[in-house]
């Protein structure tokens, strides 16, 4: 309360010098203070004194000093408004707000309900609300300067909040601080916007529905525009693999080297491939040449082998003869579907994805159910689920999913047939029949027979038979018997990324002379686990493993038990060990894992260091080693260290030099031992190519046999006939993606690709956003192509020039806004959307030349009741280019 004091004087001097001075006196102690009663307040009083220095006389005045009643501004005194509060462009609402000043107040609960946050209002004015993912808490209270959001602490003022009738209101600049959003306020349009609600729940959910109708929307692969089949020429391409090891002691006498020349041959692949056997000086060279051929489409023979090949049987060899299966040349690694059940509240839905893509989602019925078909491949399959509430909740999890790779999908049959020559001392001739088949999309069985024929020892017949299943999602087992030879059965449990049981147990027929067990070996089994806890970090593990081999000459038992730590540079990896025959030995060891630090200096930052340490405790330190490693240029890598074992006369150092350059991949060491001559070893590997059509010999770091390239140009197809005329120019810098490899056009559009899968279709795209002009479109969005083995298969890829098309929707003569177009190539059948605006224009751009109908989207055509007939048009390049912009379609009322 301030105090007023006022002093009224009936007179006035005519001279400042004869003027009367005032004092205030201050009041009395009793009254210098305002006192209560009856609960009101008494205002102090106090005295003035009047002195007349001239006269020299005073007068006392008695005074009450009066309370000063101090009022809010007008500018902080919330005003009600009615605002419409958008949600980006997913939601919007009309709500009752506050203006303070230039900052509106917003209805809190209507705003967390618009968003799908779950939320609790008290009758005092606290609201409590939560966030996932991670729960995080929302505390605001009317009656409180700080505003909560998990660690998040925002201070607000008290004209920024305000509870009026059962509702929350919060500035809107101080609710973005705390959320993490940022709303933009427009008085005259009197609206307020949330700029990106990515990260709330109403824009997670919405995504997921995009995600859902994508994922129903999909086909069974992507499909090409144009496809080229597979050639058979009688002869082209030439590959020369090579490869070289010299030791610095006798770099020519103990050398050893291969030579392989590979070339496609009647559509298939031939191959000869020459090493030495041991040392150069020794004069020995193994030859083996084949040839395959691959029919991808026919049902009962898809690959045949003759010459030096490998069996068809499980425990395959090496043969020189034939081979004949209809097994695929490259298996597809889908396999099937696999179904999960689970169990979770009613309303929830549930979503599994694998690499981050979508692949089954599905939602709880009454009783809180849900189950879904999950796509799996060989090996490994992590499958990640998430599940969603009513109410924003998510909760997560992993299920795991091996598939054996012995297993086939279900109703499927191959088979297998070889024989030949032996190329090893076990046997003289071999022949094999192999039968398989998919009983179900769990189980497959596998029956054959095997032959062995030998010269000074008796022949062997062994049949055998196989069984691989997957009785669950996070079981499998898998047993094989082999008549005459041994017995074999596995079994593993992983229901999860982060557990994994598995075992085995074999046991051998007592046989000094058997094909398939070394002499005396009777029985062996494993048992290993894995454990990861639920942690943050995903490199903290337990891992061990216990194995037994049982000999006519005793037992050997091996244990080991490790785990896995790391920090944000340091990662350790602890163990101990065991290993008992007719003694038991213990060890204890760590190896460690430093990994680059940037704030170390631009050299020691791209340092790499490793560490092995291993110590017996009867005896102390058993081994030691330590190295770092550095990329000196790109594609070169130093690798230096130091290595100690027990009974060294001293550390051993060495340097390494790896290189995987574009012409060959050269491994290059250096050792230093104690007491000893520096050594080394140099190792070179590489390939030169011959790609016919171009007359152009290249080179790759191989091996290459039995590979493929692709090369080309890429053009501006100036009349749009598809091929490349004489005078039509190279498009230089364009990216093109052949599979998963990208490669860049040279200066004259030429591309080339290597290492490329043969006998099998590849799609081959351009990155329309690496042309110098959206105008330039290619002539086809994908092709499909199926390289040849062992050479350069050619394709040209045209860029035509597109144009721009636009024209209107009318409707009773006035333009129809909102109105859905679908663009359709009739040669291709590539669809487009098109949207019109407001007046009933549309355009697009990037059209190239072809015959297309335009249309209007029948779900729209449903909605507006009206009718609109197709309208079809062509796009020719001229010297003016390419376009059209008198296109109309009419809508007529439906009678």
């Amino acid at each position: 309360m301030g105090l007023l004091v006022g002093v009224s004087l009936g007179a006035c001097a005519r001279d400042a010098s004869q003027a009367p001075s005032i004092t205030l006196e201050s009041p009395p102690p009793h009254l210098a203070t305002s006192t209560r009663h009856s609960g009101h307040a008494t205002p102090p009083s106090g005295s003035v004194v009047l002195r007349d220095s001239a006269a020299g006389h005073s007068t006392t005045l008695g005074i009450r000093f009066a309370p000063l009643v101090v009022t809010t501004p007008q500018d902080t005194a919330p005003e009600p408004v009615i605002v419409e509060l958008r949600i980006g462009r997913i939601a919007r609402s009309t709500v009752q707000g506050f203006r303070v000043r230039t900052e509106v107040l917003l209805p809190l609960s209507q705003f967390l309900q618009l968003v799908e946050i779950r939320h609790r209002l008290s009758p005092e004015g606290r609201l409590d609300a939560a966030i996932d993912p991670g729960n995080r808490p929302i505390v605001i209270d009317v009656r409180r300067d700080t505003m909560q959001f998990g660690d998040r602490r925002v201070r607000i003022e008290p004209e920024f909040r305000h509870f009026e009738s059962g509702e929350l209101y919060i500035g809107a600049e101080r609710l973005g601080d705390l959320l993490g959003l940022r709303f933009a306020v427009d008085w005259a349009d009197l609206t307020v916007t949330v700029i990106d609600p990515n990260t709330l729940p109403i824009a997670r959910r919405l995504q997921r529905e995009a995600a859902r109708e994508a994922y129903l929307r999909r086909v069974e692969g992507p499909k090409a525009d144009v496809t080229f089949g597979r050639e058979r020429p009688r002869w082209d391409g030439v590959v020369v693999d090579y490869s070289l090891f010299a030791p610095s002691v006798d770099p020519i006498g103990a050398a050893a080297y291969t030579l392989g020349l590979g070339a496609d041959v009647v559509g298939g692949s031939l191959e000869v491939l020459g090493q030495s056997v041991g040392p150069a000086s020794g004069g020995q060279v193994r030859v083996d040449a084949s040839w395959t051929g691959v029919w991808r489409d026919r049902r009962w023979v898809k690959q045949v082998r003759l010459g030096d090949v490998t069996s068809t049987s499980p425990r395959a060899r090496s043969i020189r003869g034939a081979l004949i299966t209809n097994a695929p040349y490259v298996r597809p690694s889908l396999v099937g579907g696999l179904r999960y059940a689970g169990r979770l509240e009613p309303g929830w839905s549930v979503e599994a994805y694998r690499g981050g893509d979508l692949v089954a989602f599905d939602s709880t019925d009454a009783a809180g159910g849900f189950a879904v078909d999950l796509p799996v491949r060989y090996g490994e399959n992590p499958v990640d689920f998430v599940a969603y509430g009513p109410f924003g909740e998510i909760r997560a999890f992993n299920r795991t999913y091996r598939v054996l790779s012995e297993l086939l999908p279900a109703g499927q049959f191959e088979y297998g047939l070889s024989g030949g020559q032996c190329r090893s001392i076990v046997c003289s001739a071999t022949a094999n029949l192999d039968l398989r088949y998919g009983a179900t999309s769990r189980m497959t069985v596998q029956a054959g027979l095997d032959q062995f024929w030998r010269d000074s020892a008796p022949n062997r017949f062994h049949p055998y038979a196989s069984v691989v299943a997957n009785p669950t999602n996070a079981w499998a087992v898998q047993g094989d018997l082999v008549a005459g030879a041994f017995a074999h059965g596995a079994v593993r449990y992983e229901p999860s990324v982060d557990l994994r049981v598995e075992g085995d147990y074999s046991r051998f027929t007592r046989d000094s002379l058997s094909v398939f067990a070394a002499p005396g070996r009777r029985a062996a089994w494993s048992l290993s686990g894995f454990v990861r806890p639920a942690t943050k970090g995903g490199f903290f593990f337990f891992d061990a493993r216990v194995e037994q081999i049982m000999t006519d000459a005793g037992h050997i038992t091996r244990t080991r038990l490790g785990a896995s730590m790391q920090t944000s540079e340091i990662r350790l990896l602890p163990y101990v060990r065991t290993e008992q025959d007719a003694t038991t030995r213990a060890f204890a060891g760590l190896n460690t894992f430093i990994l680059p630090r940037p704030q170390w200096g631009s050299f020691l930052g791209q340092v790499m260091m490793r560490t092995t340490t291993e110590i017996e405790p009867r005896t102390g330190l058993a081994a030691w080693s330590a190295f770092a490693a550095r990329p000196i240029v790109r594609g070169v890598r130093l690798e230096v260290g130091t290595t100690w074992r027990r009974g060294d006369a001293g550390l051993t150092y060495s340097l390494v030099i790896t290189s995987y350059l574009p012409a060959a991949r050269t491994v290059t060491a250096l050792s230093a031992s104690p007491g000893g001559p520096v050594t080394g070893t140099q190792f070179v590997q590489g390939s030169v190519l011959w790609d016919r059509p171009a007359g152009r010999i290249s080179v790759a770091p191989g091996p290459s046999l039995e590979r493929s390239g692709l090369s080309g140009h890429v053009f501006l197809d100036e009349n749009a006939n598809g091929r490349r005329d004489p005078g039509e120019p190279g498009l230089r810098n364009v990216r093109v993606l052949v599979g998963s490899v990208g490669t860049t056009t040279d200066t004259a559009g030429g591309y080339r690709v290597w290492d490329l899968v043969p006998f099998e279709p590849i799609f081959v795209t351009i990155d329309s956003l690496s042309l110098e002009s959206p105008l330039l479109v290619p002539a086809f969005s994908r092709a499909s192509i199926v390289p040849g083995p062992n050479r350069f298969r050619t394709l040209d890829i045209p860029v035509v020039q597109a144009g721009v098309i636009e024209g209107r929707v009318t409707r009773d003569g006035r333009g129809a806004a909102g109105v859905t177009l679908i663009l359709t190539d009739k040669r291709s059948g590539t669809r487009r959307t098109l949207v019109t605006f407001t007046d009933g224009g549309f355009y697009a751009l990037g059209v190239k030349p072809g015959d297309y109908v335009l249309t209007v989207d029948e779900r729209v055509l449903d909605a507006l009741g009206a009718d609109a007939a197709p309208l079809s048009f062509q796009l020719v390049p001229t010297p003016d280019g390419v376009g059209r912009s008198d296109l109309e379609l009419r809508l007529k009322p439906r009678f």
